[in-house]
């Protein structure tokens, strides 16, 4: 608060005292305990900074008349006789006795001392003021606050006036809390309701005291309501308050001063105007004091609003975005929008009622766009000056005068201006309002439906020293809308009807929009269930004009194409993904990227998830457009997109050029109609959008609209298209499933064609000739098990980006550059898995620019050309399963951005043609110049799987490699690996499994060491699903006497010391008989545990499991067992089971029949460790086919690391770590036994919920993730139209 320039001395020292703009002040600058508080002076110790009070306020210390007071005397805390040990006690009472001096010290200076001071003071106060409340209702809890005090609090609330209730404080002791003291600063208007036990509570009667003194002081208003006592009684303290109040007398003899005070303040109030209530009816009362509330506010509209729901919230925040309190010089824009009927406005209205009286001037322009319509920007600036200035005879100033009076008469005044309903920048342009010169502290509200006002006028505000931000005001939350409903169908918040059941398909109908709301719920009043179920119909195929006329305002202030777009959004697209969407609209030349933006900024569409939102009244607004004109003939419809419609009109051929688009959902049941007639479709010839999932149909299409642009036909059931086809600007040609043999024959001239999927057509022949559609970006193929010919003309296209065909299995040879102008430079995409007689594919060299390539499952396919290496960009390629396969070109070796090489299932490939530098030597290159060496390396290199080939060696060049992350080896005849792996730092997973001649294995103690891991992970999505690790198992020629234990350890401390390896968790397969000695906690292989406790220290890592298996002579039977896996670690609860698998074959047939004994060593980091806290059962499954001996688990340290798990007896055992409880264990199973507390054994006899281990997905992952997936769409999404 600012002292006045002429008040008085003291009234100064006064104000520093009270410091009013914070309202801890006392709380923040007292640094010194006193102890018990009865040798502590008040007035002399050093309370605030470096003096005491006495010296800091001298003028206040020669007016007190307790100049040796201690702290102990100044007040006692609530319990007699208990010593002061802390210092909140005293901070309580010692704030409460300054107050106290302070009000009697201005009392005592109000005759005298302040004079004209006092005036100014309290004005200037008064000004500047920025309240929260409008309201502080004071009330006695018991009395009043579920009936009369209830009822006028919501009364207030829905007229948007806001009002302070305390609901939560006890009433207790003898001084109100500092929240409460600021709560009454904080408010313009007092309502004090006396009851009956009033006077009994002395929190109410020192809240009464504090609420006179504001009145007194600061020229607040006071009402007071006379709820079940006579005035009278009030006044003098007679009555039902004469005992109360001589009871205080004889409480409080040591301080009469303060029942002196409650009395006065009583007797003041009392005197004021107020309301007795007495006998009356309560609810016209209520309304008569709201009234008179808004009138003495001078609100502007709270006295048209009614039925304000959630709005103090909204209104709070746009309080906080205004600033009001901000020291800045910037003219402050805050910018409300949002979609018709959802509430601008009444925000707008009561957030000015609220802060308008901050300022020195402040205008409320109502329906700017009207304004501006019919007057032009000289109207609304004459609205502003009558409304801020009272400026009058302005209609005889020109407009360039006008604009004159604006930029000066606002000049460095601090001004409110709301702009209300702004539909074009220019009408906030146009103002004149520079942002340089108005006064310090001015704010602008502006409400529109367009948010790209907003956007660009911030733009402009930022280039001269001002801000703007948005506010988008959300549609009303169930419990809001309901709310809003009941007082509007029922005139009540807790209906009681039979119509209450309905209420449920009311709200889903309006969907949260408050117009929607208060127009049906005002219709649906007194109104029966069977006039309800009426009324929805109704509603439902003919919307309440109130809403339509509201909303179609924004309809028709958009572009002509943005209509367009609504419209084909209201009938067909709501709910789907926005890519969708916007390549049918391409298709269709309305230009999507600029129309949906649009849309978004008119409040008309949101996007949410990918998917395009609308609000069902906009959509029910969009039908109605289309429906209009004829409403009883839809074959005249612009739109069709129900079969209920599009039926007869077929039937009946009563179809009109004016249908342009017909999109039906394939969800919608059409089983009891007929066959439609084929030819119904021939006369509509202005379709330009055709979308239909259907197949019953019934006689011959002979014609199809040439208009078309967009045509999807899923199971198309004729044979061709009609032979008059020639839609030249068709942009999408798809039919999946089709029952097409040839698309069509000969040259067919489609110049805008750029898609073609005819995907599982399992009649197509041949393609097509393309000579006629040279700009075709992608091709779908995909499952057209009958193709056997791709015309040469294929080779034309240059945009093609995309080419399928997976599942071809006619296929016999792909020319890709048959034709003499062949250029295929733009393929990306090229999948040919499942082609099982595709024997040829020709040179690669046209399609260098390549960057997918799959040839899975080409069983037919023994050779692949030299010209492969060609492909320079190629990042993944396949031939997994190409069983026919023998060799690989060495030309691979220059594929330099490869990072994925599959060759799993190749059982002839007996060698890979890996060049190193000796290799490179020989073939006469430069060993100088490294770029050309490198150049002969895959060195992108990341993954490698090399599975169940015929491979007998690895080549040394392998090492080569240096980003090789994964390497699988599986089911090889391999007998040893070059020693060059040991060199590969990054990988971090190698599949030795099934190597069954395999007898050594190099030193191998560097892999998994490079701290640039991870780049495989950011190749996959669900990459916790992918995990790291080394796996030796069934190599029976393999011996490791002492040394399987230690490598296992070897790589588990590399992978946990560099986390990029690998994702959530790891493990290890290693032949041993037994696990490592460091697992402190060792069970029998079918124990059960359960950790009960842990100790939460910070440098824990992960937990490590292991366990010892015995692979038995007798195959598994899988099918006989009722488990997932054949063998995988179990975390059960009582209704779920959680499962981390074992990633290897473990049914394959043991070469050598022994029992071949393993462990499986399993690490889990910590942030993935939920099992230490849900109480799940732990122990591990297999099948009968393998004996499970011990296993073990062990809580990892980030010492374990770096002691390389060994153990040490100084380090506090793993028992004081963690608690566990009901181990288990049973000698007669080989296999784990349940075994479970009493309570529990009911549940597992019950079938349990089983799913994968659920890993916890940081947000970094998510990311990662995220990432992954972009890359993957835009590999299927290649060649589409964007």
């Amino acid at each position: 608060m600012v002292c006045p320039r002429h008040s008085s001395l003291w009234s100064k020292d006064v104000v520093n005292l009270g410091d009013f703009g914070n309202q801890d002040w006392f709380n923040l600058v007292v640094v010194r305990k006193v102890g018990n508080g009865l040798s502590s002076s008040f007035w002399n110790y050093r309370w605030r900074g470096e003096k005491c009070f006495r010296l800091k306020y001298p003028r206040l210390y020669s007016v007190s008349n307790q100049k040796e007071a201690m702290v102990r005397e100044v007040g006692e805390p609530s319990d007699v006789g208990s010593e002061w040990s802390c210092i909140i006690d005293m901070l309580l009472s010692l704030k409460s006795f300054l107050l106290q001096r302070f009000r009697a010290l201005l009392g005592r200076l109000s005759s005298s001392n302040l004079k004209l001071g006092d005036s100014k003071f309290s004005m200037d106060y008064n000004h500047n003021q920025s309240y929260k409340y409008g309201v502080f209702i004071s009330f006695r809890g018991p009395d009043t606050r579920n009936s009369f005090v209830d009822h006028l609090y919501a009364h207030l609330t829905r007229k948007g006036i806001f009002a302070f209730k305390d609901d939560k404080s006890l009433e207790k002791g003898e001084f109100i809390s500092p929240q409460l003291l600021q709560a009454i600063r904080n408010s313009r208007i007092f309502i004090v309701v006396f009851s009956k036990t009033y006077a009994e509570s002395t929190w109410c009667l020192e809240e009464m005291a504090a609420i006179a003194d504001c009145c007194e002081y600061f020229k607040q208003t006071v009402f007071p309501i006379f709820y079940d006592v006579d005035p009278s009684d009030v006044r003098k303290q007679s009555g039902v308050y004469q005992n109360d109040f001589v009871l205080h007398k004889k409480k409080f003899t040591r301080d009469p001063d303060k029942v002196v005070r409650w009395t006065k303040a009583m007797g003041r109030l009392a005197e004021l105007v107020g309301w007795d209530v007495r006998n009356k009816p309560e609810f016209r009362e209520i309304e008569n004091i709201v009234q008179e509330v808004i009138k003495t506010l001078g609100h502007k509209f709270s006295g048209f609003a009614d039925d304000l729901i959630a709005t103090q919230p909204r209104v709070e925040e746009l309080e906080s975005l205004l600033k009001l309190s901000s020291d800045d010089d910037e003219l402050r824009v805050v910018g409300i929008w949002g979609m018709a009927g959802i509430g601008k406005t009444t925000l707008a209205s009561v957030l000015y009622d609220r802060i308008s009286s901050q300022f020195d001037a402040s205008c409320f322009i109502e329906n700017v766009s009207k304004i501006y319509r019919d007057g032009g920007a000289v109207s609304l600036q004459k609205q502003i000056l009558r409304q801020t200035i009272d400026e009058k005879y302005l209609e005889t100033y020109s407009p360039s005068e006008i604009s004159g009076i604006v930029r000066k008469r606002l000049c460095n005044r601090k001004f409110l201006v709301v702009l209300d309903n702004v539909d074009l920048l220019e009408q906030v342009e146009e103002l004149a309002i520079n942002p340089e010169l108005v006064g310090k502290g001015s704010r602008m509200i502006i409400t529109t439906r367009n948010m790209h006002i907003l956007r660009v006028y911030g733009e402009q505000l930022s280039l001269s020293h001002g801000t703007c931000v948005s506010y988008e005001v959300p549609l009303l939350n169930n419990n809001d809308a309901r709310e809003l409903f009941y007082r509007k169908a029922f005139k009540s918040k807790d209906p009681a009807s039979e119509c209450l059941n309905l209420t449920p398909e009311v709200l889903k109908y309006v969907e949260g929009l408050p117009l929607a709301i208060r127009v049906v719920g005002s219709f649906l009043c007194t109104r029966n269930a069977n006039q309800w179920r009426d009324a929805l119909y109704r509603l439902r195929n003919n919307p309440d004009n109130k809403v339509m006329d509201a909303l179609q305002v924004c309809f028709e202030g958009l572009h002509s194409e943005d209509r367009e777009i609504f419209l084909h959004i209201a009938c067909f697209f709501k709910g789907e993904k926005e890519e969708y969407v916007k390549r049918i609209l391409d298709a269709c030349g309305l230009h999507p990227h600029l129309g949906i933006q649009g849309l978004i900024e008119s409040s008309l569409i949101t996007i949410r998830n990918q998917e395009i939102h609308m609000h069902e009244m906009l959509q029910e607004l969009g039908k109605k457009i289309v429906r209009q004109q004829f409403p009883e003939e839809p074959g005249s419809w612009s739109r069709l997109w129900l079969y209920e419609d599009f039926n007869p009109v077929m039937m009946t051929e009563t179809g009109t050029d004016k249908v342009k688009a017909i999109i039906l959902d394939k969800k919608e049941d059409i089983s009891e109609y007929p066959l439609l007639k084929a030819e119904g479709l021939s006369i509509m010839r202005g379709l330009k959008i055709l979308i239909l999932y259907h197949t019953n149909f019934s006689g011959s299409l002979n014609f199809l609209s040439n208009s078309l642009q967009y045509l999807l036909w899923y199971g198309y059931p004729f044979a061709s298209l009609p032979l008059n086809f020639e839609p030249l600007r068709l942009v999408e040609l798809n039919m999946p499933c089709s029952l097409i043999k040839r698309l069509w024959d000969g040259h067919k001239n489609l110049p805008c064609l750029k898609r073609v999927d005819l995907s599982n057509s399992r009649c197509l022949v041949e393609t097509p000739n393309f000579t006629g559609s040279q700009i075709i970006e992608r091709l779908d193929f995909t499952g057209c098990i009958n193709l056997s010919y791709v015309h040469p003309s294929i080779g034309l296209l240059k945009e093609l980006a995309f080419l399928s065909l997976e599942g071809c299995r006619n296929l016999v040879s792909l020319v890709l550059d048959g034709h003499p102008a062949s250029n295929l430079y733009s393929l990306k995409v090229l999948h040919l898995s499942g082609c099982s007689k595709l024997e040829i594919v020709s040179d690669f060299r046209g399609v260098s620019n390549l960057e997918y390539l799959d040839i899975d499952q080409c069983v037919s396919l023994s050779t692949i050309n030299q010209s492969i290496g060609d492909l320079t960009q190629l990042k993944f390629l396949s031939f997994r399963e190409c069983t026919s396969l023998a060799s690989i070109p060495e030309s691979i070796n220059s594929m330099t951005s490869l990072e994925t090489l599959d060759l799993c299932g190749c059982f002839k490939l007996e060698s890979l043609p890996l060049l190193g530098n000796t290799s490179v030597s020989e073939i006469n290159v430069d060993l100088s110049n490294d770029e050309l060496i490198s150049s002969y390396y895959m060195n992108s290199l990341i993954f490698l799987d090399l599975s169940f080939c015929n491979l007998s060696r690895v080549p040394n060049a392998i090492g080569e490699l240096r980003h090789l992350e994964r390497l699988n080896l599986e089911g090889n005849n391999l007998i040893s690996l070059p020693s060059s792996v040991g060199g590969l730092s990054s990988l971090a997973y190698l599949n030795l499994a099934h190597c069954s001649r395999l007898q050594s294995l190099p030193e191998l103690q560097l892999c998994a060491t490079s701290s640039y891991g991870g780049r495989y992970f950011k190749m996959v999505s669900g990459s916790h699903n992918h995990r790291s690790g080394l796996y030796i198992f069934n190599c029976p020629h393999l011996k490791m006497t002492g040394q399987s234990l230690d490598l296992a350890v070897l790589w588990l401390k590399n992978l946990v010391k560099n986390p990029c390896h690998f994702r959530c968790g790891l493990d290890i397969v290693v032949p041993s008989d037994t696990i490592p000695l460091w697992f402190d906690h060792q069970f029998a292989g079918n124990s059960r545990v359960k950790i009960t406790d842990y100790n939460k220290f910070d440098n824990w890592l992960g937990f490590a499991f292991c366990v010892a298996f015995v692979e038995n002579c007798c195959p598994s039977t899988p099918a006989s067992s009722q488990l997932p896996y054949p063998l995988y670690l179990s975390f059960e609860s009582e209704q779920t089971e959680e499962t981390f698998d074992i990633p290897i074959q473990l049914d394959l047939i043991n070469v050598d029949g022994s029992n071949a004994e393993y462990i499986w060593l399993i690490y889990i980091s910590r942030p993935h460790c939920h099992f230490v806290t849900t109480g799940a059962q732990i122990t591990f499954k297999a099948h009968p086919g393998l004996e499970l001996k011990t296993w073990g688990l062990h809580m990892v340290f980030e010492h374990d690391i770096y002691s390389s798990f060994e153990l040490n007896t100084n380090e506090v055992h793993q028992n004081d770590y963690i608690q566990l409880d009901h181990v288990h264990e049973c000698s007669s199973s080989k296999r784990p036994e349940v075994q479970l507390p009493y309570d529990w054994y009911e549940a597992e006899v019950k079938p349990k919920v089983r799913f994968c281990y659920n890993w916890y997905v940081t947000e970094e992952e998510e990311n990662e993730n995220r990432e992954v997936n972009g890359k993957q769409s835009y590999l299927l999404v290649t060649g589409l139209p964007t």
